[in-house]
């Protein structure tokens, strides 16, 4: 059995903003890397020294994979089929400029479907790659860290459950969380959702009198 702990990197510029990045690289804020350090930290305490750290090579998601691998010692790889979805002609924009200019791209996108706008990665295309990534970096290892973004990471975990890749069943990870899966080929289960190194603190801290 493989544990396999799916990180979102943390907050950026643009996520402070409200921008869609989607394949656009934009590099972690000191917020953003101040809550990479301490998930890090957290995770280590919790799940020990992984066997791989995966990571998506865009930069958010690699500044985060490199705080845990400060933390365990434990090089990250990167792997391009962890990369965020490409959100095509509604990179750079918020989401009140997206809902004036696509209203009904805007209303699909809100129910879980794809909008039909150039560039946009498909959710079954994006689902299909992510977990190809996440089988791969689980392959011979006893626990995997793999460090992505929100919507790569929702798709791949779907894809790994066997559910419907238009779902949105499992909600959105915040920044700097991560959700856990154990499991191997074909039967994987969701064992933690939404944790975060607060809620990681909080469980070992003893109860009041």
């Amino acid at each position: 059995m493989t544990v396999l702990v799916l990180m979102r990197h943390g907050r950026t510029g643009f996520n402070a903003e409200g921008r869609l990045q989607g394949s656009l690289d934009v590099p972690l804020g000191d917020e953003g890397r101040a809550d990479a350090r301490a998930a890090a930290q957290a995770l280590a305490r919790e799940y020990g020294i992984p066997d791989r750290i995966v990571c998506s090579p865009l930069l958010r998601a690699a500044d985060t994979a490199a705080e845990l691998s400060a933390v365990t010692g434990v090089p990250a790889k990167p792997d391009a089929r962890l990369t965020q979805r490409s959100y095509g002609a509604w990179e750079g924009l918020t989401w009140d400029e997206v809902r004036a200019r696509w209203p009904e791209g805007y209303e699909r996108r809100m129910r879980g479907l794809d909008p039909d706008i150039e560039g946009w990665g498909g959710a079954a295309e994006v689902a299909e790659r992510v977990a190809e990534g996440l089988i791969a970096a689980c392959e011979g290892a006893r626990m995997a860290v793999v460090v992505s973004h929100g919507s790569a990471i929702m798709l791949g975990s779907l894809a790994l459950l066997g559910l419907d890749v238009h779902s949105q069943v499992l909600g959105k990870l915040p920044h700097a969380h991560w959700n856990v899966l154990e499991g191997g080929p074909g039967r994987w289960s969701m064992v933690r959702y939404g944790h975060s190194a607060a809620s990681s603190l909080a469980e070992r801290l003893p109860e009041a009198d």
